[in-house]
């Protein structure tokens, strides 16, 4: 327990999109055959893990754990960005849509389980850090949350990430970016819609709640495992 994100903060990678209609197939063979396991096997990255909503906006809501912020600007994730393969290229033409995706640093995490739900909480507008950590030791109170997170966005030689869009982007259009988002692991369902209800009582203007239900993950040292 207790704040473990101020001393060394772990970099993410938070991404929201949507999936076009009747593509989804061709959506999950690129996600789980390909794209999922050539990010984790980027050096520096830990883990990969894939949610999906019912009834939020966008539908799907993916992150990737980084040793720092600083792995998602290395000449090897960079190289990806930049050289995306057949099939990446044909997802990025209109089957990843209505992208949110923003660089970030973990600066506050109260608690370690991740739960088979999680609730997004994010804003465009930069606000004051004190009082996001606030919110997620708050929400860890809750019975039945399991950990919580502040993720603010990272920019790099203090210049905004995403200034420059890398290949991938370029192909599929601009990507939408957040200023931060705090991160809620529910134990259940009903655990998850209790944390957005208080969520839903904030003062910001422009939050943008989500609750995800867990899907796959893929950790760094689990690649090239085989079985018998």
């Amino acid at each position: 327990m207790g704040d473990k994100g101020t001393v060394n903060p772990t970099g993410v990678l938070a991404l929201w999109n949507d999936c076009k209609t009747s593509k989804e197939s061709l959506y999950e063979k690129w996600y789980q055959g390909e794209h999922l396991h050539d990010r984790v096997s980027i050096p520096g990255f830990k883990l990969g893990r894939r949610h999906e909503s019912n009834d939020a906006t966008p539908k799907y809501f993916t992150y990737y754990e980084t040793e720092s912020a600083e792995v998602l600007f290395s000449e090897a994730y960079l190289y990806q960005l930049d050289n995306p393969s057949i099939l990446t290229r044909e997802v990025m033409q209109g089957v990843f849509t209505n992208v949110s995706r923003t660089v970030c640093s973990c600066v506050h995490q109260v608690g370690e389980p991740r739960g088979s739900h999680v609730i997004t909480a994010r804003s465009g507008r930069p606000s004051n850090k004190d009082d996001l950590k606030a919110i997620a030791d708050h929400l860890n109170n809750t019975s039945g949350c399991l950990r919580s997170e502040v993720w603010v966005r990272y920019s790099l030689n203090s210049n905004p990430t995403g200034n420059n869009p890398r290949g991938e982007e370029q192909i599929r259009g601009r990507d939408s970016r957040i200023e931060w988002c705090v991160v809620a692991h529910a134990v259940n369902e009903s655990t998850a819609k209790l944390i957005a209800r208080k969520l839903e009582q904030s003062t910001y203007p422009d939050l943008q709640l989500g609750i995800y239900r867990f899907m796959c993950e893929l950790r760094h040292e689990d690649l090239g495992t085989r079985t018998g």
